[in-house]
Parts: C-alpha cells; structure tokens; sequence
C-alpha cells in the first residue's frame, strides 16, 4: 500500500475546507472559470449530465477525461459535481463530465446491483458518446465519487479497466457484498485510491476503512490517505493530483464526427 504525501500547498488546501452539515457539502472550490458548464443530455440513455471543457481544448490533442459521481440527493447531486471539478479541470486541461445517477443513496442504500448496472449503462454510454464529440485521451479516463457516488465509482471503474486507468474514492460509501466477485481479474491493474477526512462522519470513515482492507486483501494497486482535520468536504485537488501522478502515455480518441 502506497500512503500519498502531500506538498506544502496542498496540505494548506485541506486545512481550509468547511465542515459537513446535514443539508449537504458546500462547493468551496473556485467558479471564476473562462468558459462555462453545460447541462446536457446524452442521446442514447437519455440521462442528462453536466460537462465541461476546458478552454485550452483542442481537438488536436488528447484530452483526459474525469468521470464524477454524486452521492445522495438532494444533498449532493451532478451539479455539485461539475461546480467542484471545473477549475481543476481547466488548470490541467481535462473533460470533466458530471451524469445524474441513480442508487448513489450513501443514507439508507448500500449500491444495490439493480442500481448499478443503470450506474454502469449510463457512463459507459456518455463516455462513448463523448469519444466521438471530442480528442479524449482513452489512456487517462478518471472515475472518481465523493459519498454515496462511491457505489458506482468502486462498481463501474473495477468493472471496467480496459475504459478507466484511475479509480478514486472520496469520502466515499462501500459496500463489499455488492462488489466482490464482479469485476474482472484485470483491475488489479488499475491505479486506485481510497481518502477520507479525520473528522468524517462514522459511516464514512468506517466503510472507507472497509474498503482499504478488502482492496487490499485482493491484490489492489492502492493508495490511501487521511486528511488531517477534514469532515465530509470536497478535496478534488487530491485526485486530480494522484491522477496527474498516474498518467499514462496519451493515446487518441476515436475519429470525430
């Protein structure tokens, strides 16, 4: 197991995020983007998502792509998402999407199957639709989740490592009996991660922990931390980090229409 130092400025960062409360984590993180988000809907599932591109995009070269899953509506949804990933997004020239999902329910569900194969329908779906709208980097795909959104991030990213190079948790729900067994032997390949806050609340830091033993116990290529006086707040700047840590040799998206 790797445990991820981080420099002088990103330890400044962590100290800065607000607590959790119960109407939901506030979205600390910078607006004052050059372009905006768009809320869109993909054509084949017809679930909307919001993405954003960077504007330093050009289809001339790759860009990588992150995938962030929400957790429990109505306190944390897509929204959140795309306003918590958009200048992390620009200042290292990444494609974040932002799809609205179902049973990401961190409060009363535990990801059930039913539920994530929708997840995995959905993502799978806007990623291909995204390929041929757009030079994505197909070597550096992120599917990261924060709460709740820690069921299809675990379920879809180890489900499909020939699609997704990293895997992060944030702050994340887990449940073992609804992933063990259905992922394929290659996603011990994959570079995954797994953080959460000291002051997170019980649930959260007890499934993480949870998660960091199973992982562990499979063979994973894991990382972990624990952010020193943080409760239930967005720290994106983690994974984008361990992403960056992580990238591989760029490689072209499918031909554009």
């Amino acid at each position: 197991m790797k445990t991820v130092e981080f420099n002088r400025y990103s330890a400044a960062a962590l100290v800065l995020g607000v607590s959790a409360v119960l109407s939901g984590c506030a979205v600390t993180q910078p607006q004052n983007t050059p372009v905006w988000q768009r809320l869109e809907v993909d054509p084949v599932s017809g679930r909307p998502y919001y993405i954003y591109v960077p504007s330093t995009y050009t289809h001339d070269r790759p860009a990588p792509l992150i995938v962030t899953c929400h957790g429990t509506p109505p306190y944390d949804v897509s929204e959140h998402h795309i306003r918590e990933w958009k200048w992390l997004a620009e200042q290292n020239g990444c494609i974040v999407v932002a799809p609205s999902l179902k049973a990401t329910d961190g409060l009363l569900g535990d990801g059930p199957v039913v539920g994530m194969y929708d997840c995995e329908r959905v993502i799978l779906s806007l990623i291909s639709h995204l390929q041929y709208r757009y030079n994505i980097d197909r070597a550096n795909i992120m599917i990261t989740g924060f709460s709740g959104g820690g069921f299809p991030t675990y379920w879809v990213g180890l489900r499909n490592p020939d699609i997704f190079s990293v895997v992060v948790a944030r702050s994340c729900n887990f449940s073992e009996r609804n992933l063990d067994g259905w992922y394929p032997p290659e996603a011990l390949k994959l570079a995954v991660m797994v953080y959460y806050g000291s002051n997170d609340p019980g649930t959260i830091r007890s499934q993480s922990k949870n998660a960091i033993r199973y992982l562990q116990s499979k063979g994973f290529n894991l990382a972990t931390a624990v952010i020193p006086g943080a409760g239930h707040e967005r720290h994106p700047e983690v994974a984008m980090e361990f992403f960056r840590k992580n990238w591989r040799t760029p490689m072209p998206s499918l031909p554009s229409n």
